[in-house]
């Protein structure tokens, strides 16, 4: 793990940083991941929050981008409050729960969303932010080494993002268009959806896309989203 630590240091891409710990987690064997990305001072379900996320059911994906249901979600807030990772499970029982809250954890549930934990990271300059692992398994199923070496390889990361993100604070200078593709690209939409909505080609899209990664200083979708919420470039 020693060596993930130095990788981590060594990166100077947001995005290449958040994917080591993808890989890294995956590796141990954890089958779903996400990270939400949350605007300073603002909630991890807020409606400027936006989570990258890999291994969810599409349906739980499309469900929980719905604002209003989102918000029913207090696992995220629970955990940043507890201050260090707790299952999905400990977190629903932290307080009393509303009727639209066990809505959502049945919901939870019913999409197989039973044995994962959360993660609370902080970083410098007020730089917090939620992450989710799931290796599918109870608890007792999971090795505490590998539980515990997930958790520290994301703080180092959230500490690394936030060192970068202090850096990169210059406001790049993006086109009208530009700041159209980066929008959609912030809320999710492929390169194809984006052609429809702006009326371009899949084609023209990708070069936008290149020029934005480019002029934000990044190689891929995940860095320029960290740094869009950072610098407030998207309206929501």
């Amino acid at each position: 793990m020693e060596s993930e630590f130095e990788r981590i240091q060594g990166l100077e891409d947001i995005g290449e940083v958040l994917m080591l710990v993808r890989d890294f987690a995956r590796d141990l064997g954890v089958k779903r991941q996400s990270y939400h990305f949350t605007p300073v001072m603002e909630s991890p379900i807020s409606a400027r929050t936006v989570i990258y996320s890999e291994g969810f059911p599409d349906e739980w994906l499309a469900l929980y981008n719905e604002k209003s249901f989102r918000l029913n979600d207090p696992i995220p807030e629970r955990t940043m409050r507890h201050g260090e990772a707790i299952s999905w499970a400990d977190a629903m029982a932290l307080a009393p729960n509303t009727s639209a809250q066990q809505e959502c954890f049945a919901s939870m549930r019913e999409h197989g969303l039973i044995h994962g934990f959360g993660i609370p990271l902080f970083g410098s300059g007020g730089r917090e932010a939620y992450a989710s692992m799931d290796f599918d398994l109870p608890p007792a199923e999971v090795a505490s080494s590998d539980r515990s070496a997930i958790i520290a390889v994301s703080q180092a990361a959230q500490m690394r993002v936030s060192r970068l993100l202090i850096r990169l604070n210059t406001r790049p200078s993006l086109s009208e268009r530009e700041l159209q593709v980066l929008g959609w690209i912030v809320r999710g939409k492929s390169v194809g959806e984006i052609g429809t909505i702006l009326g371009l080609s899949p084609e023209t899209v990708r070069t936008y896309s290149k020029r934005v990664y480019e002029k934000m200083g990044t190689h891929n979708r995940i860095g320029a989203i960290v740094r869009a919420l950072k610098l407030n470039l998207v309206r929501f």
